[in-house]
Formats: structure tokens, sequence, C-alpha cells
């Protein structure tokens, strides 16, 4: 079978001329496929990560608790958690202690899915169904911020042709068959908070159009959590007495091309932005069986590009300057555009953030002197009077500081429960306020000796650390930027 044209193009016409005389064009045409190479991986590492995440469809048969700590489900249903992630878990980065997550990887190829939103939700309740396609772009964003009313919704795929059917609010359109839909309930730490939150999320679903029914459908995500799946060869015994058995890169940078080409032959149609890169990727794929020069150059730049992808992915390197005071942000967080950069690194620190509109996440790595953090030291945050994050609470929104370690994980066992601290605390009449009404929080291992400040604390690790600032339902000065979140400074 002949290559197409462009493959066929990037070998030099007379590449074995006397003296030598192809081998700049021999070069010069290796190197233009490595750099294309090295750009087409950031492209599809996003893309990887969600298509393998879809090998959870053979594990559940009904929706559950993948390993007993994560929501699954089969394929276009939505499974669900009864509580937050466990902390302890050492296989998703930097999970949020604000909300109880439904999670849904839906295949639009096989059929279009229906989409259920809640009717009956206490007012100032956040709830939201955030749905991303293959590459983790933000196609809709669902919820108490965009006022979506409660019913049913279609999701379909590129290619479908139809109208909207009787009873349904609206049909949204994905632009790739494969993407994911993450419902989310805020959940206080009360208990009564957390019934509400299940109360909600009990009203979230997802389930393929040919297993609809008229009428509101039913969820159960509590019975979804005690329903706990493992795959062959684990045990829930051998994840608690070890949770690092679950670390590991979620994209395997040995098998990338492979998955790569797997991940677009599921997905012939992909978004405009994203389009052009699929053909380079296509013509990659079908370099790299031509001969085994090609194959090797192309595994040598996958291996390259990971290893520079996450050493630059870290808190304290990824985003810009976001407010003066040390907190970094990704201005285009979830609405991705082209910028294939900015949407790789957030597959490895944060994968499938909202759209920035409904959620914005302020990160650091670093002191207000630039130095890094770390849980030996003691370090504050101090918010003048009347100057908390500007939030809109009558559409649910809150705002959080989260403690990660180096790896972007929560700490295992907090020494006084909390692995955040915000608008949850401040509700529950929990932090000491300063007489002149300002509020200091306390971040470090050792547990502070004032009684105040020891009210305000938040854990950190021993070693280092990395910080994030939630905002849900951010106002005009957070989207501006003319709100200043305090800086971190060592005491």
């Amino acid at each position: 079978m002949t290559s197409p044209y462009t493959v066929r193009a990037l070998t030099p016409a007379h590449a074995d001329l006397a003296n030598a005389a192809g081998v700049p064009a021999q070069l010069a045409n290796a190197k233009y496929v490595e750099s294309l190479a090295r750009i087409v991986y950031y492209w599809g590492y996003p893309a990887v990560d969600t298509f393998g995440r879809t090998s959870s469809w053979q594990l559940m048969k009904e929706p559950g608790a993948t390993l007993g700590l994560f929501p699954g489900a089969p394929k276009n249903r939505m499974g669900y958690l009864a509580d937050y992630l466990p902390p302890s878990q050492r296989k998703v980065v930097t999970p949020n202690n604000d909300t109880i997550y439904g999670v849904c990887l839906f295949d639009l190829a096989s059929d279009s899915v229906v989409i259920q939103t809640p009717t009956d939700v206490p007012k100032g309740h956040y709830w939201t169904i955030q749905i991303v396609d293959l590459f983790t772009n933000v196609t809709h964003q669902l919820g108490s911020a965009s006022g979506t009313p409660g019913g049913k919704l279609l999701l379909v795929g590129p290619g479908w042709e139809g109208e909207k059917p009787a009873g349904f609010i609206d049909v949204l359109r994905s632009p790739t068959n494969v993407g994911g839909a993450f419902g989310r309930s805020f959940a206080a730490h009360a208990p009564e908070a957390k019934a509400r939150a299940r109360a909600v999320l009990n009203q979230i679903g997802i389930v393929p159009l040919s297993q609809d029914r008229p009428g509101r459908l039913a969820f159960d995500c509590e019975a979804s959590a005690r329903n706990k799946v493992f795959p062959p060869g684990l045990t829930a015994e051998m994840v608690a007495a070890d949770p690092d058995l679950l670390r590991g890169r979620p994209v395997n940078v040995r098998t990338f091309w492979d998955d790569l080409k797997k991940a677009l032959d599921a997905n012939p149609t992909v978004g405009a932005d994203d389009a052009p890169m699929a053909e380079q990727a296509r013509t990659l794929f079908a370099l790299r069986e031509t001969n085994q020069a090609w194959k090797t150059l192309l595994d040598q730049v996958a291996l390259e590009a990971d290893a520079e992808l996450h050493d630059g992915a870290k808190y304290h390197q990824v985003g810009v300057d976001a407010s003066g005071n040390g907190w970094q942000r990704q201005e285009n967080g979830g609405a991705w555009g082209t910028d294939w950069f900015g949407r790789a690194q957030a597959a490895v620190i944060y994968i499938f953030v909202n759209d920035y509109r409904e959620a914005i996440y302020w990160i650091r790595g670093t002191d207000a002197g630039g130095a890094l953090l770390y849980g030996r030291y003691d370090y504050t945050m101090s918010f003048p009077k009347g100057a908390l994050p500007p939030v809109d609470r009558d559409k649910g929104g809150f705002w959080s500081l989260s403690m990660y370690d180096q790896d972007y994980y929560m700490l295992p066992a907090s020494p006084n429960g909390r692995h955040n601290i915000g608008t949850v605390n401040l509700d529950a009449d929990e932090l000491e306020f300063n007489a002149d009404g300002s509020l200091t929080l306390h971040l470090s291992h050792r547990p502070p000796t004032d009684e105040t400040a020891k009210a305000n604390w938040l854990p950190a690790p021993e070693g280092q650390f990395a910080l994030i600032v939630r905002t849900y339902v951010p106002t005009q000065p957070l989207l501006d930027g003319s709100y200043k979140l305090p800086d971190v400074q060592r005491a």
C-alpha cells in the first residue's frame, strides 16, 4: 500500500546523492519531523489520558467505586462516590475536598446520552455538570452558576442528525465521540451538609438514550459508593496497606503513538481547533510505519517530550502571575482553544479543570520571597477585613485553600482533619478573626502554639508542598484580576 503523499514527501527525493550531498536534506527533514512530533506529543497528551480512562468500561458492570476509591461506571453511565475522595488515595492528583463527585465517560458513537439535571436544589447550593471532549476542552458547563433548569438534555456526537426529542430541554453537541461528564455537588463537613449534597447528586445522572424512560430518573450515589470493584490481582486490603500501588502516570510514554492512534481512530472527527493537528498526527502514525529509523526517531521524541512536560508542569512553574502576590493561574483554564501547551500542563497537574468562568484555580509552590514551600517552616496568609475571595454565594459560590504534597496528593491523615480551609470553616464559625477584622491562616507541619493560630491552622506535610485556592462562581474582581489574594509569608 502506498503511503500518503505527505508521508512520502518527508524523505528527500534524492537522499542518496554522491559525496553525501543528500545528507543536509535528510537532516533537515528529520529535524522537521522531530519538531512536529514534539508538538503533537503535547497536543495529544490529554487525549491519550482521557481515552486511557475508558478502560473502566470493561471493569465496571454497574455504577460503582473503582478500586473502592473513585467513581466508575460502564460506558455512557455515571458512577458516584457518597463522600469526598479519600485523602489517602495516591492515583488522582489534586482532587478537591469541597464536593462529592459523579463521573461518566461517554462514547457517543455507540449511543447518545441523556443528562439529567436536578429540580430540587436548596437555595445557594452549588452543583455542576462539566462536559469535556477527548482533549479535556470544556464544551458545556451546566449548573447553579449558569442557572441550568432541572430536566433532561440530550448529548450527541459530531455525526448526529435529528430533532430535539419531546420532553428535553435542549440538545448539546460534543465535538468528539469520547469525552467525560463530571457531576459535582458541594458538601460542607457536617453530616447534614453531606446528606444535602447527596440529595442533589442523586438527581444528577447519565444514561444511554436507549435506556431512557419518561419522567425523572432515579440515581443512588450511596449504592454506587458501596459497589466497590477491583481489577484482577488487587484487593481492598492490598490498596489499604499500600496506597502507593496505585501511583503511576496515566499516559504510558512507551506506547504513546499507538495509544494516540487508537484514540483518534475512535474519534475521526474532532473540534475545529484540534482538527489540523489531528491530521499532522495521522501523518506521523503513517511515517512511523514506513521504516525502523522513523519509528526510532518518533519513539525517542516521545520519551524526551514526556520528560520535558513533567519537568515543567509544576505548581511553581505553570501559569502566569495572577495577582501580584505570588499566585499563578492559567487564565484560559478549561477553554484551551489552541493552547496545547497549557492544556497538556493542566492534564499533568489537575486534569479536567472547570471552565475558568465557573471556577478559577490559583496555584503556587513558593513563598513571598520566591523560595519553595516546605512544611518545616511556618507560613501565614492574611486577608484584610472584608477582603475574602469575592464569590457569588447566591449561585452556590465558595472558596477554599487546599494543601498538597510535592506530588500533589492530600495528606493521608491530617492531625486536625483539615485538607483545605475556606468557606466551609467560615460558615461553621471555626475560624478566629483578628481584632481588626482581618483573617490570618497558618500553614505548617507543626501545630501552632497560639490558640488563635491553631484554630486557623491548615496542616502541611513535613517536606515540600503546593497550594491551590479554588474560587467557585467567581465574580468580576476575580475574573478581571483586580482582586488580590494575600501573599504567603514565611515567619
